[in-house]
């Protein structure tokens, strides 16, 4: 199980409490916002096992969720419907990692997250329920040799969510590192969620 709850105004009263660094004009302009509507761009782009089950087998693995949503700046809440769309997984760079062993065959798609359904769990967090699905594989016996055995594949329950953000966000002084990364453009922020995914805010204001 996986997930990412985004709370950017508490990390702007956090990081900013007396707006040292930040960008007044930007500030004011989104500050006078009543509703925006998001853009999200979930991205996992890191190594991570692709088989079932204690073996080594991972790869380099890329898979991304983009979820819009209209934003409630005064009331803090998401405005329903909203949309969800599920991307495949890509895969590269396939290795036994830490062995001198060949990597595993895997004999058939793996699939990151693939989203099953979603909900509106509170007035300011979406609940996206999905599956991980690790084929049928052949991997070594490390560390009792190289050879190579036959094992099944399988599924897991993920989840992900996604909560509403103060478009604020975008004020905040630019930086490489920290919690909230905001584009030179300053027109989206990231912000780091569980499990290396990595989750890109593009706000339109609505009102």
């Amino acid at each position: 199980m996986s997930g990412m709850l985004v709370t950017v105004g508490t990390l702007l009263s956090l990081l900013v409490p007396q707006y040292g660094g930040m960008d007044m004009a930007t500030a004011e302009k989104w500050g006078a916002a009543k509703v925006v509507q998001y853009h999200v761009e979930g991205v996992h782009n890191a190594r991570a096992t692709v088989v079932l089950g204690d073996y080594e087998g991972k790869a380099d693995i890329f898979d991304r969720l983009t979820v819009v949503f209209t934003w409630d700046v005064k009331k803090r809440r998401i405005i329903e419907p909203f949309t969800v769309k599920d991307w495949k997984t890509e895969l590269k760079n396939i290795r036994s990692d830490g062995t001198n062993c060949p990597p595993p065959q895997l004999l058939g798609e793996y699939e990151h997250f693939q989203s099953v359904s979603n909900s509106l769990v509170s007035r300011d967090k979406i609940q996206i329920n999905g599956t991980r699905t690790y084929p049928p594989a052949k991997v070594s016996n490390y560390p009792g040799g190289c050879s190579m055995r036959s094992i099944p594949g399988g599924k897991e329950d993920v989840i992900q969510w996604l909560g509403g953000a103060d478009p604020g966000g975008l004020a905040l002084p630019i930086t490489a590192n920290g919690p909230i990364v905001v584009a030179a453009d300053r027109k989206s922020f990231s912000i780091k969620g569980a499990e290396n995914w990595v989750w890109t805010f593009t706000p339109t204001m609505l009102q």
